[in-house]
């Protein structure tokens, strides 16, 4: 007769989740500021397309706004979903892989949802 032994799965760390919510929402607020700087320096540099003798000349600040819209996107994402992971190596922490992912998903929506609304209150939209 055989003893089998029961199988030993490796055990997969879990992690702290109050220090997840912390350090994404630290993280969320180091790129908020990041994102706004940047968008606002390139909204400074945009110009409305203007026809002249029918022609439309396409410049730097004819794609400024838009180029402006993406940097702070990515900025804002690389606030959410890489800072948060680097300075939990930095600190020998592990970020818990249920609540990291959604927080930082929620937290994006959050500030879009109240940047939309800042904009209809402002009369910007």
């Amino acid at each position: 007769m055989t003893q089998s032994r029961p199988s030993e799965s490796p055990q997969i760390p879990r992690g702290d989740v109050p220090y997840t919510v912390r350090v994404t929402i630290l993280c969320l607020l180091i790129g908020v500021p990041i994102a706004a700087v940047v968008g606002l320096l390139f909204y400074s540099f945009s110009k409305p397309l203007t026809p002249t003798d029918g022609k439309v000349i396409l410049s730097f600040s004819t794609f400024a706004f838009p180029l402006g819209l993406l940097l702070s996107g990515v900025v804002l994402v690389w606030s959410v979903f890489v800072l948060p992971v680097s300075l939990a190596r930095r600190a020998e922490r592990i970020l818990d892989p249920k609540v990291w992912p959604m927080m930082g998903v929620l937290s994006l929506a959050g500030v879009m949802v109240i940047a939309f609304i800042l904009a209809i209150v402002l009369r910007i939209i």
